[in-house]
């Protein structure tokens, strides 16, 4: 016997509809058992779907309805733990109707084979769209490790098994417990597998990412220590790959491969500046600072940007960087006149007000007052100039 305990797969988004599931699926349970415990015959008989009484609306109801305490807890479980990382690749729009795609089909196999013989015989429960999720997780990480029960008898272990390991285990118990019972053990085989098979069919058909196994083990590790720092470049490029929305992934990987002789490569650079706007509202720039020096010194980087970035850093108090990015700027190929005469002028200032080092303040004013006498910092340059040499009291 196996029972996965938790699955080391982070998700790539907040599990919306997932989440909905599991809440959708408690409600209903709450207001269609006795006691919560065992459900009404009479919901059974209104909502439950039967080979006699087939219709596209029972089939969706009786997904919601489950016979027992540990009929909901098993389905539920299983939900959360394939769920929550395939919604996180799929997005809510994909895995909603992946989910119950997945459970019309099981019921379909379940009623064309077994339904034959078993006409007025209800079925309900949500395994069959459950194990399309757990299908759909199959196809897109088939190396995910997933903290597993296992044993029999005195003898128990918890150790980590593939996801592959996992599905081919539940398939299997599915295929054999059907050839042994028939369907008679009041199981609805068919259902899972039906199920399983549709939902990683339709993942292979939206085409999502699949995670190799260097990304699965990388997620594996991050699932323990919650901390991107301690992977590879490598392990963080692949990482990336299956989520190319998640920008700490990004800095990680620019921050890794700086840190190395060969630098960054080439789809590490894309993916930083394709990031940046979103690092930029989104994070502290003093964050960003030490690859965006670094990036700027090999000239990748605008003169503009690196104008507007070095605001950025000034105003989170980071003086030493935005310094540094001002004088590459002030030097860079690509940069105007305006972007020179600022970063001049905020060179200036800087070391007046946070460096307190006057001789570098007066030459940075001075070449404003010599290059741009009529720009719109020569006013401010003149009266720091004045009070640098002591001439008024400012």
């Amino acid at each position: 016997m196996a029972l996965p305990l938790r699955s080391k797969n982070p998700p790539e988004s907040f599990p919306f509809a997932t989440v909905f599931l599991i809440v959708a699926n408690v409600l209903v349970y709450i207001v269609t058992t006795r006691d919560g415990l065992q459900i009404r015959e009479s919901v059974v008989d209104d909502w439950a779907i039967r080979s006699a009484d087939f219709s596209v609306l029972k089939m969706v109801t009786a997904m919601f309805l489950h016979g027992g305490l540990m009929h909901l807890l098993g389905n539920m479980w299983f939900l959360a733990l394939f769920g929550i990382a395939a919604e996180g690749r799929l997005k809510w729009f994909r895995f909603l109707p992946l989910y119950f795609l997945a459970g019309l089909s099981g019921d379909v196999l379940h009623h064309l084979i077994q339904g034959v013989n078993e006409a007025t015989r209800p079925s309900l429960g949500a395994s069959g769209a459950i194990m399309g999720v757990m299908g759909a997780a199959l196809w897109m990480f088939p190396y995910a490790k997933v903290t597993t029960l296992w044993g029999w008898g005195y003898r128990w272990r918890i150790t980590d098994w593939p996801m592959w390991g996992v599905g081919l285990y539940y398939v299997g118990f599915d295929l054999l417990e059907f050839w042994l019972f028939s369907g008679k053990d009041g199981v609805g085989h068919l259902a899972h597998l039906g199920g399983v098979a549709a939902g990683f069919v339709l993942c292979m058909a939206f085409r999502p990412k699949r995670d190799s196994e260097m990304a699965s083990e990388s997620k594996a590790t991050l699932a323990e220590v919650k901390d991107l720092s301690v992977l590879s470049r490598m392990e963080l490029a692949e990482l990336h790959l299956g989520n190319p929305t998640d920008v700490l992934i990004v800095l990680h990987w620019m921050d890794k491969s700086l840190r190395e002789a060969r630098g960054p490569n080439q789809a590490c650079v894309d993916a930083f500046f394709k990031a940046l706007p979103k690092m930029r509202r989104e994070m502290d720039p003093r964050a960003l600072a030490a690859p965006l020096v670094a990036l700027s010194g090999q000239g990748l980087v605008k003169a503009r940007e690196m104008v507007s970035i070095a605001g950025d850093l000034e105003r989170a108090a980071d003086n030493a960087n935005a310094m540094r990015l001002y004088e590459i700027a002030y030097g860079a190929a690509d940069s105007t006149e305006a972007e020179q005469e600022t970063a001049c002028f905020r060179c200036g200032l800087i070391s007046e007000n946070i460096v307190h080092n006057r001789e570098r303040a007066a030459a940075c004013y001075s070449e404003v007052l010599h290059r741009w006498p009529m720009g719109p910092f020569a006013q401010q340059a003149t009266v720091r100039l004045t009070a640098i040499q002591g001439k008024v009291k400012v």
